[in-house]
Order: structure tokens, then C-alpha cells, then sequence
């Protein structure tokens, strides 16, 4: 967590509600021997993964290549950015150490949620392009729809592969509201959700199905899809389909540690509100990290829900009212489409092998 400062003022930006204090900006280097301990517990050969957040990282970029010299040996690292403040030596740098770059893009409309578009100038997108690990993420909201996004990121795709030969990598997450996000953003049109993910279903299982090798211009929408498909058969098939932790999926305050350059540690990346130091005994952090965790009290619920498959009980920054007034409708109108198609060809499957 290198700092709360953005370049950018997103509409639908979670962080605005939970953020109500500045982090340091100064590195204190006890942080590297904690880093260094975290990375020895790993099996051998393996790297711990640091993920640069902000605000927006970029403007902390002297701090980043800082840290990835110090701990490079034992490190790996990634960064997800709004993509405007890349320069030509950050990309270099990019490169150079491997690391992966998502930006946070929405498609055609994304003036309406973002106030700017990082790939409408020539200069920067042929900067972007540059990227050797490049991903983009979207927010699902009432100004971008599945089928829009999934175009619009096929088109930066294609001009990437021809590139590198390879395509980029893409999420969608769908908006929620941590406090104050604007209703426009979150009148989302579930019915039409729900179609575009019925369609996107069907057309999935025709091409796997098919056995045809997958056309360059369908990428994105299989890919999508096939994200899905994995977590279904994480949960009914690698798993007893039921949901059991009583603590968030993500992992955020478990295993996956939100560590400002101060030494202080958070229940998650996008609040500024602390638990515990790492001088702390581990056992009150990790108590503290639970006492603010409400998994727990969804729990029923969840597993009542189809959905559970694939938001896996959701984001623990969410409460309430907020999940009773579209969390969970969104997430619904995403995943059960997709799991109607699934189920039928499992239907079908099934009355074939009996002789149906």
C-alpha cells in the first residue's frame, strides 16, 4: 500500500467512503526483514508477490522501483494502475522485471464512470501496447454492460497480439457500493445482464464444445467465460459445493497481507483504518482482522444462494443494506445465466448416457 493519492476522481471508486487518513510515504526498512520472513516460509523456489496499490500506485513510482530493488531476489511483483501516468521509463522498467500491468479501463463509456480515457490518445495506447504483461479490468455498471466491455477489450487485444502474439488478460468485476456511490452508476439493468451473460453462456459451450481451435476474435468473450467455468468446477468438483470458511474468499488480512512502507498493517488494501503493526503478535492482528470480517454472518444465506459458486460469499467490505439493495442481485444476474447453461448440458449429458 504505497498511498492514498490519485491522479483521477472515478465515480464508483470504493475507497472514497473508507479512506479517512494519509499513508506515509516514507519507507521505513524494517518492512524488507518482514518481507524477507514472509518469503523464507514459502516453499522453496517459490517468490512472495507483492502487488503495488494505491490510490493510484504510479505516482509513487520512485518508491516502487525502490522496493523492488531491495527485495527483487526473493519477490516477485504486479501493479494494477488507471494507466495515466505511464511513462516510457516505467514501461521499461515494466518490462525489464516481468511484471504484469493491469489497467482499470471500461470501454466506450468510460468517461461517464472514469472522467478519462487512457487509450484515446495514439501516444499513450502505442505506450500501453507496449506493456509485455498487460491486463485490463472493468467495473460492470449501468454505463458498461458485459457484451460492451467484452468488445472493447477484444479490440485492444487484437492490436496487442499482433504485437506480441499473445493476447491480454481481462477481468470484469461488478460495482458495489462501500457508502457513497452514485445511484446512476448503480441502476443496473439486470434483465439486461442477464441476457448478455445467457448469450455469452450459450456461445461459450457451442465453441468448447465444437472442439475448433478458438478464433482470435472471440477471446475475450471465452475467456470470460472460461473464468467462470473454473470457479464452477473449483466449487462442485474439486470442493463439496457448500461454503465453509467463516472469513472472505480474497483472502485479504489472512493470507494476503495489506502492509503500508510505514510497517503498519489493514483488513484490506482499500482502507486506511489499521489493525496492527508488524511488531505485533500475529494472534491479535489475526483476531482484530476477524472481528471485522461480517463473512461469518452471511453465511447461511450464502449457501442458500446458486451464486456461491462465484462470489464465494462476496466482499467483506460490503454490509448489509447494500448487499439487500443490488450486491447480490448483480452478482446473481452475472452467474446464474451461466450456470443455466452449464446445468442443461449437464442434463443433457445425463439423458444421453442413459439412453435418454
Amino acid at each position: 500500500m504505497l498511498g492514498n493519492s490519485c491522479n483521477m476522481n472515478c465515480r464508483y471508486c470504493l475507497q472514497h467512503p473508507l479512506v479517512n487518513r494519509q499513508l506515509t510515504e516514507k519507507i521505513n526498512p524494517v518492512i524488507y526483514d518482514f518481507l524477507k520472513e514472509c518469503a523464507d516460509e514459502l516453499p522453496k523456489g517459490q517468490k512472495l508477490h507483492i502487488q503495488f496499490y494505491g490510490g493510484e500506485p504510479l505516482l509513487y513510482f520512485a518508491n516502487i522501483k525502490t522496493v523492488v530493488e531491495k527485495t527483487n531476489e526473493y519477490c516477485w511483483f504486479s501493479v494494477i494502475t488507471n494507466g495515466k501516468a505511464v511513462t516510457e521509463d516505467m514501461v521499461t522498467f515494466f518490462n525489464a522485471n516481468k511484471m504484469p500491468v493491469t489497467i482499470s479501463w471500461d470501454g466506450r463509456n468510460v468517461l461517464e464512470t472514469r472522467g478519462y480515457d487512457v487509450f484515446a490518445g495514439k501516444e499513450k495506447r502505442k505506450l500501453l501496447l507496449c506493456i509485455e504483461q498487460l491486463g485490463l479490468s472493468a467495473v460492470l455498471s449501468s454505463k458498461a454492460y458485459p457484451l460492451q466491455i467484452l468488445e472493447d477489450f477484444q479490440s485492444i487485444s487484437d492490436d496487442y497480439y499482433k504485437i506480441h502474439g499473445y493476447h491480454v488478460g481481462i477481468n470484469i468485476d461488478e460495482i458495489f457500493n462501500t457508502g457513497d456511490l452514485p445511484q446512476e452508476l448503480l441502476a443496473v439493468d439486470y434483465a439486461r445482464v442477464e441476457q448478455e451473460m445467457l448469450e455469452l453462456g450459450k456461445f461459450y459451450l457451442e465453441k468448447r464444445l465444437s472442439g475448433s481451435k478458438t478464433e482470435l476474435k472471440d477471446y475475450t468473450n471465452l475467456a470470460y467465460v472460461d473464468r467462470m467455468f473454473g470457479m464452477l468446477k473449483r466449487f462442485y468438483a474439486e470442493e463439496d459445493g457448500r461454503l465453509h470458511k467463516n472469513y472472505c474468499f480474497c483472502g485479504n488480512g489472512y493470507d494476503v497481507m495489506n502492509l503500508d512502507l510505514e510497517g503498519n498493517l489493514y483488513p484490506c488494501h482499500n482502507t486506511s483504518s489499521r489493525v496492527c503493526t508488524i511488531e505485533d503478535d500475529y494472534f491479535t492482528y489475526l483476531n482484530k482482522v476477524m472481528a471485522s470480517d461480517n463473512t461469518k454472518l452471511n453465511l447461511k444465506e450464502c449457501n442458500a444462494c446458486p451464486a456461491a459458486a462465484f462470489c464465494r460469499g462476496g466482499c467483506k467490505l460490503v454490509g448489509t443494506k447494500a448487499r439487500q439493495e443490488g450486491y447480490c442481485r448483480l452478482k446473481q444476474a452475472v452467474f446464474l445465466p451461466v450456470l443455466s447453461v452449464f446445468e442443461e448440458y449437464g442434463r443433457l449429458m445425463a439423458g444421453e448416457v442413459n439412453g435418454g
